[in-house]
């Protein structure tokens, strides 16, 4: 092992108490060992987001998240132990600033993991603080935790200049937006539309603007264009905002976005949804000019998508989904937040004592960013 440094035996946790009960603290979790591939994370802060909503309801019951389970797959922290083989392949260090997507020892041979990346590994160890694997057959623990496990083939470096809290929702809000910006094939000087400003859609806008894309930014709340304006810094902010809080606001939407930013072949090239509504996809078909690219990363819970066949075929368009980024992009991904002076969203932070409060206010309607558990 790289590290003589002793660690304390029991830590404090967010552990799944069970479906009805969600994530609750608990102050004596047993620290985790470390095996061979792993690396023990010191936990600085742990993001919260849908996945974790869903987790904590039994969603991903089937696959291995059982009550007992650590949740969170948006850590970020510093690494302060190195298993036998991880410390050989030298990509780490103790010390370093780190964060990981919630891939767990993915097996890098399969045909996922060659052609599209190890984040859709079909040998993964694990997901983690999301599922089981064949590493974590119980559920892989995440980041609600003093001390987590992780593989240093996919944790990647965090610069020095983004604050604990800030990184860890880029492993999972900014690595999936980063990546189905990268899907869409968008090129510098292209329009992109993001629908939906959440989280997600807020970093979307600051990584295509640091990518050269004209942006346009579009959600049916007043709140969350006014907050987008607020908390994106000036030079990242998007080239246009367009508001769609009624049925006719959506079809001025579609008929002034379809006729527009080209004189010949109007519309937008590309479109990133990151809301969850059903009907989304066929919306922004009206205003995606023939050719284009729309990427759907939004999960509706009442139904499938709703495509238009008409658009699809005639202008000869492309929808696609798109997970998160691959490890590799999700340090390139960091490098491009650091160095663009992008900003995360963050609404409230919280003490892992306080992680059933977290929760709570990720029900609210009145959402306003990000959440993040952290620790001193």
């Amino acid at each position: 092992m790289s590290s003589t440094q002793t660690f304390p035996k029991t830590m404090k946790a967010g552990v799944l108490e069970s479906y009805e009960k969600g994530f609750q603290y608990v102050a004596d979790h047993n620290v985790p060992e470390v095996g061979p591939d792993d690396v023990l994370v010191q936990v600085k802060a742990a993001g919260y987001c849908h996945t974790d909503l869903q987790v904590s309801e039994g969603v991903y019951s089937g696959a291995g998240a059982k009550p007992g389970m650590i949740g969170s797959h948006e850590p970020a922290g510093i690494v302060a132990k190195l298993g036998a083989n991880a410390e050989k392949r030298g990509l780490l260090k103790v010390g370093d600033r780190v964060g990981s997507i919630n891939t767990y020892h993915p097996c890098f041979k399969c045909q996922p993991c060659r052609n599209q990346g190890q984040q859709l590994c079909e040998n993964v160890g694990g997901m983690l603080g999301v599922s089981g694997g064949k590493d974590a057959p119980k559920g892989k623990d995440g980041g609600f935790s003093e001390y987590m496990i992780a593989d240093d083939q996919v944790l990647k470096k965090v610069p020095d200049n983004i604050p604990f809290a800030e990184a860890a929702p880029l492993f999972c809000a900014g690595a999936t937006t980063y990546g189905a910006i990268l899907a869409s094939g968008a090129k510098s000087g292209e329009w992109v539309a993001h629908i939906g400003l959440g989280g997600l859609g807020l970093l979307g806008i600051q990584y295509s603007k640091a990518l050269g894309h004209k942006v346009v930014a579009i959600d049916n709340r007043k709140e969350a264009i006014q907050m987008a304006k607020e908390q994106i810094p000036n030079h990242l902010q998007a080239d246009e905002y367009v508001l769609i809080d009624s049925e006719d606001a959506q079809k001025k939407c579609t008929e002034e976005l379809g006729g527009k930013f080209y004189d010949s072949n109007p519309g937008v090239d590309k479109v990133v949804i990151n809301a969850e509504a059903r009907h989304l996809v066929a919306f922004a078909q009206d205003f995606l000019r023939i050719g284009g690219v729309l990427v759907d990363v939004g999960l509706p819970s009442d139904g499938p998508l709703e495509v238009s066949p008409f658009p699809l075929s005639f202008k000869e368009q492309t929808v696609k989904g798109r997970l998160i980024c691959t490890p590799d992009q999700s340090q390139d991904m960091v490098n491009l937040h650091s160095k663009n002076g992008c900003r995360t969203p963050i609404e409230q932070t919280f003490n892992i004592k306080d992680i059933h409060e977290c929760q709570k206010r990720y029900k609210a309607k009145d959402l306003k960013g990000r959440l993040v558990v952290v620790f001193e």
